[in-house]
């Protein structure tokens, strides 16, 4: 009995000492924002209204101490008597990943916006009175929506998600530690 108890207890002590970190790379975090996120914004009535739809979202890990970089395409349309506009909003933004134990999620917080730029570049001045509100809807949006979820049906994952304690930006990838 001594000598099952010692080789699970070694099992157990090898196991952890090679599992003490995981990591989640920009692209597995851009393909769940990509795939698992939708945003849609719809206003106002058939003749004067917004739309707006988020369809790309890039991200960067480590530029930054602790930062992840998240710069987001915005499809723009406003309807409008005298001149419809449609054009591309690029929003980045800067923000604090943390983990949530309850959700086994990754959440943003300290939301910052960096930087917003229009497609076309000439339409950028009129996009500037909506651009405040675009802003509040996008900020409040990827704050309370995770950027990447543990898979659960993952048999690694789902044991990182009981064991998590912090999260680590390092360049390239989010470092789960255990």
């Amino acid at each position: 009995m001594k000598t099952l108890q010692l080789i699970f207890v070694s099992a157990l002590l090898l196991l952890t000492g090679c599992a003490s970190q995981y990591s989640i790379t920009e692209n597995e975090i851009e393909n769940y924002l990509n795939n698992e996120m939708h945003f849609e914004v719809k206003q106002g009535n058939q003749i004067i209204g917004i739309n707006l739809v988020l369809n790309d979202m890039q991200v960067s890990l480590g530029d930054k101490p602790n930062i992840m970089g998240l710069t987001a395409t915005t499809k723009v349309s406003i309807r409008n008597p005298l001149m419809p506009i449609s054009a591309k909003l690029k929003t980045t933004f800067e923000a604090q990943p943390w983990y949530d134990s309850q959700t086994k999620s990754v959440y943003l917080r300290q939301l910052n916006l960096v930087n917003v730029s229009a497609e076309p570049a000439e339409i950028e001045q009129t996009l500037s009175t909506i651009t405040p509100q675009v802003m509040t809807f996008l900020r409040g949006f990827l704050e309370n929506q995770p950027v990447y979820t543990l898979d659960m049906n993952d048999t690694n994952q789902a044991l990182m998600a009981k064991m998590t304690k912090e999260l680590a930006v390092e360049k390239g990838k989010l470092v789960v530690k255990f």
